[in-house]
């Protein structure tokens, strides 16, 4: 069984973080660590941080991972299309944005160049390849608990941007009708804003229903 802890960065981008952890194993995931707040590390002591999950690669989802890999040695895991943002504040968005903060580069343990599975103890994560609102966007699935981490592809009532770096909106249309394909309800806990569930999406999402008239 997986446990969810929802850390508040405080950060002026409202990004979200999560910490997943399996219960009977005490391997954890951290996701997306925009930032690696005193609260991100005292919620971590105890744990056996094995992964941090990133969903995509710009400055609000991963500002905090240089520290975080530092202290916890947990492998960095990003899609291949978003690597470049560890290392690159042109791609990453800081200098579009102006962020002042150091960017502290760093380099991926784990590559996702397709669909693939992971696990924390015996808990499975899926991970899915959801290009658009950037090249590498994924999401993380847990299909035993019904949870997606949809980082910045789908948030509640709307979706991601794709007006900047990278950014597809026909990438993005696709990468909904896989997340719609899947069969039942799901939890969703996106990158930024409330939670939501699937079955509001496929009802309420604005963007959505534009997109299947």
């Amino acid at each position: 069984m997986l446990k969810i802890i929802q850390i508040d960065l405080l950060n002026r981008d409202l990004s979200n973080c999560y910490i997943v952890t399996d219960e009977d194993s005490n391997e954890s995931a951290v996701i997306d660590p925009g930032y690696y707040t005193d609260d991100l590390r005292s919620a971590l002591s105890g744990l056996k941080l094995k992964y941090i999950f990133l969903t995509h690669g710009h400055f609000d989802h991963i500002l905090g991972v240089k520290d975080l890999k530092e202290d916890t040695g947990a492998q960095i895991v990003i899609h291949k299309d978003d690597a470049i943002c560890l290392e690159d504040e042109e791609v990453n968005l800081m200098k579009r944005f102006g962020v002042e903060e150091p960017l502290n580069p760093c380099k991926p343990d784990l590559l996702i160049t397709s669909d693939l599975t992971l696990h924390l103890g015996k808990s499975r994560i899926d991970i899915m390849c959801t290009p658009g609102h950037s090249p590498g966007s994924v999401i993380y699935i847990a299909p035993s608990e019904r949870y997606i981490f949809s980082g910045d592809t789908l948030f509640y009532s709307t979706v991601g941007r794709t007006d900047t770096f990278g950014g597809n909106d026909a990438l993005l249309k696709e990468s909904l009708l896989k997340i719609l394909a899947l069969e039942g309800e799901y939890d969703i806990y996106p990158g930024h804003g409330p939670k939501t569930t699937l079955s509001h999406e496929r009802v309420r999402n604005i963007y959505i229903r534009r997109m299947n008239r």
